[in-house]
């Protein structure tokens, strides 16, 4: 299928000759409901599994004894175990790879994107940090706003940090006025000053 050259390292245009191949045992074993609230790109890019849902292998070519096939039906089954099975069976078709999963989930996502940033603006916008933690609190506006990114919306870090001041609960009362003792303030600088 390809060559290897006389000083060891693989052709580049072979993709199953990755220099850290990705281990199926060490992916089988995951578990993605610890980590999908870091999202599926970072834990793609993580345990370098891009290849299986960018597009850049084609699947069919791939051996049946190899391990990419193992990997790839653990992310199809990652994909099933953190959405709804209504959901899953709507998209999901016998024969599709991680890729086609991939594709598709996102397809749904984007085709409803004005509805989606309605619901997460209204849900960014309503944050607030009632009995949760800083941490909790931090998190989920963080996670709130990742997600609006990722549908374009524009989300910077000075409407972040208002947002996130807003929403704080009455033990953070003067917060907002201490905001002008941060130089140069941020939500990553301001974080750490509320935990304290």
């Amino acid at each position: 299928m390809s060559s290897v050259t006389s000083s060891g390292s693989s052709n580049p245009s072979n993709p199953f000759a990755d220099a850290n191949p990705p281990d199926a045992a060490n992916i089988r074993n995951l578990n993605i409901y610890d980590r999908v609230l870091t999202y599926f790109s970072l834990v793609f890019r993580e345990y370098n599994l891009l290849d299986h849902v960018d597009g850049s292998v084609d699947s069919s070519i791939v051996p049946a004894f190899h391990e990419w096939s193992t990997i790839d039906a653990t992310l199809i089954r990652w994909f099933f175990l953190t959405i709804s099975p209504d959901l899953f069976q709507t998209v999901v078709q016998d024969g599709d790879d991680a890729h086609a999963v991939w594709t598709k989930l996102n397809g749904l996502f984007s085709v409803n994107r004005l509805q989606r940033c309605v619901f997460l603006q209204q849900e960014f916008f309503g944050c607030h940090q009632d009995n949760s933690s800083v941490d909790e609190y931090c998190r989920r506006l963080k996670t709130l706003a990742d997600e609006l990114r990722e549908i374009a919306a524009k989300i910077n870090d000075d409407l972040l940090l208002s947002t996130l001041t807003a929403g704080l609960n009455k033990d953070f009362g003067n917060a907002a006025t201490n905001l002008t003792l941060i130089l140069e303030p941020s939500c990553a600088k301001f974080v750490p000053y509320l935990r304290l």
